[in-house]
């Protein structure tokens, strides 16, 4: 049979060895399908030692590793020790705080203000300065942590910036609208930026990031304390860079594990930064989507719907798909015959001149256009002599009050053929309602709601479509 080795490493008995006077047993692997357990927990030991361990026929185990009596039940549970070598002393951390220095307008921020961090980073030879986030290949770097100074406008607490740092901020953008208005949705970085301080004025730089029911301060999913510092753990990144961050979510819909990469956080981070932002957007975002007066309407009516001048709003509903459910129920309530997927379904009002006025709640693609026009909010807005303009899909004449008209194209059967009339009625309503399908276009612009939503991030879809809608009124108006 020859000579049988002991596979732990560092132990060189053998077959032949003799120990206290008795010779070492070698002890084979228990093969039968009844120690299958046992086997485990053998390999599993040896896995402990030996990280290239293979289990073949010929591999045994000296009885030294084993404490006790050897039976069907023996573990290996003896193996040599290395020698613990003294740890090093860690180098003490210097740290530096930054004071609060936030810019009220826009127009007071120099070049020299928004120009990115230096970064001071030490090698084994002499010090290098590294700006403009340069990268240095060689010799490998130390990475040590300065507490860097972030310098204003950006920084509002005395906090200490990770020296690992993003590979795209603010600064990259601002002075290119094309890059703004690809990255976020907005249509130039002033914009962006105003947004951005009537956050600040709200208090986006004291957040206390959302970590669930029970772990979280408060109610909400979100935290505002006046006059004192953010609570909780300091920030790794800069408000600003947590916003853009956001709009880089809702405008291109990149996943939470992209996100990390780019801005050099957890995934973790990013989702506790897109629970906290999303929902504290929100609720500053819905005064964006304002139910205008029949005056308003008529001062700003375009050319379109000079032979409507009664339509106070324009609606339609839109889907998004999401990911299959686990749950039949789920699957059933979201299942949508229209698009033969899982969606979600929201109705969308617009005033003539494309400005969004109403968005309901977020729905299971199951539900009809009927049910979210009856149990969502929308019958109380309309007034006495308003008209509703809509597909011929929208079968709710019934549901509206008896002084409240529905203008929708005229309902024609396939076994008879279109008459004139009934020709230029469809081709005037089309001509003016297509300023609800332009609207949608734009909402879909954000990729967030343009692709399928994972359903880790169902609690959030109601927020994010909403605000992306509410965003869309910051943009120039779709008719004249």
């Amino acid at each position: 049979m020859g000579k049988k080795y002991c596979c732990i490493p560092g132990c060189s008995n053998t077959s032949d060895t003799i120990q206290n006077g008795s010779k070492v047993i070698m002890r084979r692997f228990p093969m039968s399908e009844k120690k299958t357990h046992i086997r485990r927990l053998w390999i599993s030991r040896v896995n402990n030692v030996r990280s290239d361990f293979s289990l073949n026929d010929n591999t045994r185990i000296c009885s030294a590793h084993f404490d006790g009596p050897f039976d069907e039940t023996s573990i290996p549970t003896i193996f040599p020790s290395k020698p613990k070598t003294p740890a090093k002393p860690r180098r003490p951390l210097i740290r530096h705080t930054t004071e609060e220095n936030w810019t009220d307008n826009i127009e007071n921020i120099s070049d020299q203000e928004l120009t990115r961090p230096s970064l001071s980073i030490e090698t084994q030879t002499d010090p290098i300065t590294v700006r403009d986030y340069g990268i240095n290949t060689s010799p490998k770097p130390v990475m040590v942590d300065r507490g860097i100074q972030v310098g204003s406008p950006f920084s509002s607490v005395s906090q200490n910036i990770q020296t690992d740092l993003p590979r795209m901020t603010v600064e990259d953008i601002r002075n290119d609208d094309n890059k703004v208005k690809f990255y976020t949705g907005f249509i130039k970085f002033e914009v962006f930026w105003l947004f951005f301080q009537t956050l600040l004025k709200h208090g986006a730089d004291r957040l206390n990031y959302w970590e669930g029911e029970k772990r979280s301060m408060g109610n909400k999913p979100y935290q505002e304390q006046s006059g004192v510092d953010k609570p909780g753990r300091k920030r790794f990144l800069r408000p600003i860079d947590e916003f853009l961050m956001v709009c880089m979510r809702l405008r291109l819909g990149l996943l939470q594990e992209h996100l990390a990469d780019i801005f050099r956080v957890s995934e973790t981070t990013v989702s506790r930064i897109m629970n906290t932002w999303i929902n504290f957007i929100y609720d500053h975002s819905l005064s964006l989507v304002a139910w205008p007066s029949r005056e308003q309407i008529l001062s700003n009516l375009p050319r379109l719907f000079l032979n409507h001048p009664q339509t106070r709003v324009v609606v339609d509903c839109t889907e998004f798909f999401t990911e299959k459910p686990s749950s039949l129920t789920a699957q059933w309530l979201t299942w949508s015959e229209y698009k033969h997927s899982n969606t979600f379904k929201v109705l969308i009002g617009v005033a003539p001149n494309g400005m969004v006025t109403f968005v309901s709640r977020l729905w299971g693609g199951n539900v009809s256009d009927r049910h979210i026009t009856q149990h969502d909010g929308f019958l109380p807005k309309l007034s006495a002599g308003d008209i509703v303009m809509a597909d011929k899909g929208f079968t709710v004449e019934d549901l509206l009050p008896v002084d409240v008209g529905l203008n929708v194209p005229p309902r024609v059967s396939s076994k008879h053929q279109m008459s004139s009339a009934e020709f230029f009625k469809t081709n005037n309503i089309a001509s003016a309602r297509i300023v609800v399908e332009m609207k949608m276009e734009q909402l879909k612009n954000y990729n967030i709601v343009n692709s399928t939503l994972p359903l880790s991030e169902a609690h959030l879809a109601e927020q994010m479509v909403l605000i992306c809608a509410a965003w869309t009124n910051l943009l120039p108006p779709l008719l004249q």
